[in-house]
């Protein structure tokens, strides 16, 4: 199936304005790419990317934050998208993904090797570069969750055995194992489906995002489904089924909270395995990515709709033209958010509903490096997308 849709705020903006020859574009993306990853610094690990902290009420004031998971994001986007590279931009990507797996153990308790943590362990942080909560960072330090290890897998891309007992390790932690879930719809309380935390402390937390990034690299496994896989399944069925991924954003997932990135999230998943779950509702996200492109003006949402339409199966029929000059103004919009920190996402019902439109409990996180890759993963996909 093909589309077009009308790049409203996009072209506006002027962002994609200039045509370049593809291959140029991509040697010059991923070698951008290659040049943000540190090589050494006080702050990051070598192999990591930069990425930036911005606390919701205060936007204008970022602060470096040196959590891994923009790192692992980065890089599994390119282990994904290196067999559509030229064979000649072969040893760029494999750089990149070697140097970033020299970072990765500074993120991993040795106590703890099948799970990582978004900041670094030793010594433990909590929001990094940040005065006020410096000093609690040993005791309100986080748990290893879900989304960084399944991320970081997803990179590394390790031998069958370790994700098979990656596997085993996260149903220990599912929900109901240690206590049921206090904040999600009660029609779900009971169900066992994978929680974002490996903390027995941590109260439980379901994520829409987290799911797909978790059964990404299950099915990428081939891994046998269990219980736990079921019961995961059944809530994003019932939450796509239900178009909650609109409605209902940030409750169903807490750290990611915005429609295009929920719908980014479900199409790279039907993109990896097919499920035949997700049938039913393919129709459905690919008129809801067009809604969505029709009401944005963030370039970075643009990006990510485009592609989530073009893997489920709807491709554009022309192209946009991005400029190399002008990419930086993609990255420094203040909407190219991918990833957010509330601390209501903790809260029991229903406090936790009462505080989600609330800005001074918000932290907001990006990183150029990625942006970088997701308009990479843009251009590669529209050319090598045959549906």
């Amino acid at each position: 199936m093909r589309i077009f849709v009308l790049l409203t705020g996009v072209l506006i903006s002027g962002i994609f304005s200039r045509s370049y020859a593809q291959s140029d574009l991509v040697s010059f993306l991923l070698r951008r790419i290659a040049s943000r990853q540190m090589m050494y610094d006080s702050f990051y690990h070598t192999g990591m990317f930069p990425s930036y902290r911005f606390y919701a009420p205060f936007p204008g004031k970022p602060k470096h934050d040196n959590n891994i998971f923009f790192t692992a994001l980065t890089c599994y986007t390119i282990r994904q998208l290196k067999p559509w590279l030229p064979d000649s931009l072969h040893p760029v990507a494999d750089s990149i993904l070697q140097r970033a797996a020299s970072a990765y153990p500074f993120y991993q308790k040795p106590q703890h090797p099948l799970t990582y943590n978004f900041w670094p362990i030793n010594p433990p942080e909590v929001f990094p570069n940040s005065v006020l909560l410096k000093p609690f960072r040993y005791i309100n330090a986080l748990p290893d969750d879900a989304d960084d290890a399944s991320m970081i897998w997803l990179a590394l891309h390790p031998p069958d055995s370790i994700i098979l007992a990656y596997h085993a390790y996260m149903a220990q932690y599912a929900n109901t194992i240690h206590q049921p879930i206090r904040n999600t719809y009660r029609t779900y309380k009971h169900l066992p489906f994978y929680s974002t935390w490996f903390g027995k402390k941590m109260p439980v937390d379901v994520d829409f995002c987290v799911l797909c990034n978790v059964l990404t690299l299950f099915y990428s496994y081939r891994i046998p489904l269990n219980k736990y896989d079921s019961a995961s399944i059944r809530w994003l069925n019932e939450m796509i089924g239900s178009r909650r991924y609109l409605s209902d954003a940030a409750y169903i997932s807490p750290h990611y909270a915005r429609p295009p990135v929920l719908i980014y999230h479900a199409a790279r998943l039907w993109q990896t395995a097919h499920p035949e779950w997700m049938k039913p509702y393919i129709k459905q996200l690919q008129t809801d990515a067009i809604r969505c492109l029709q009401h944005t003006n963030c370039a970075m949402d643009s990006i990510i709709l485009y592609t989530s339409l073009m893997r489920l199966g709807a491709k554009p029929e022309v192209m946009m033209q991005i400029d190399p000059d002008r990419i930086e103004a993609i990255e420094q919009q203040p909407c190219a958010i991918f990833f957010e920190a509330g601390f209501y996402a903790m809260l029991r019902n229903p406090f936790k509903r009462w505080f989600i439109p609330l800005g001074f409990i918000k932290y907001y996180f990006s990183s150029p490096a990625y942006v970088d890759a997701l308009l990479l993963e843009y251009i590669l996909t529209y050319k090598f997308n045959d549906n």
